[in-house]
């Protein structure tokens, strides 16, 4: 049936379909270490879980919507993995002063991804302020065609 509601996972061919990747596009985010290859099963083959298909959403999002570059995504990923892994930390414990630990860090990494993000945005700022001077020369010059 290949979905994830068999309990099976996805083998490659169909998680690259439903994440709307190429094969080799998939097989190059896990040569980059953007996304862990599925273990092999007996039979020798990889079935992937809900987990992968949301990472190959995120990647995804990172990359066309946003416009990342790989390394940003890494970074981005990388952020998220970590806060991912604080959140299991926190709800392990009881101990308060440990959750605040927890948060203090897991703030810390917002804050980083953040930086990224401002940092992403400034350059779309300054990219499309230089687009809007360019138009707005090509005005111009259509106005004095236009009067001369």
């Amino acid at each position: 049936m290949g979905t994830l509601e068999t309990n099976r996972g996805l083998r490659i061919g169909e998680l690259a379909e439903r994440a709307g990747v190429t094969l080799q596009t998939l097989r190059y985010y896990e040569s980059l270490g953007l996304l862990q290859p599925a273990p092999r099963r007996p039979g020798g083959f990889r079935f992937y879980d809900e987990g992968a298909l949301q990472r190959l959403e995120r990647i995804r999002q990172l990359k066309e919507l946003l416009g990342f570059t790989l390394d940003e995504v890494r970074t981005v990923l990388a952020f998220d993995d970590a806060v991912a892994a604080l959140r299991a930390r926190y709800l392990s414990t009881e101990d308060t002063a440990e959750r605040a630990a927890i948060v203090r860090e897991a703030a810390r990494h917002t804050e980083g991804l953040i930086a990224l993000v401002d940092h992403k945005q400034a350059g779309l700022v300054e990219m499309r302020t230089r687009l809007q001077e360019r138009l707005d020369r090509y005005h111009a010059l259509l106005g004095e065609m236009d009067s001369g």
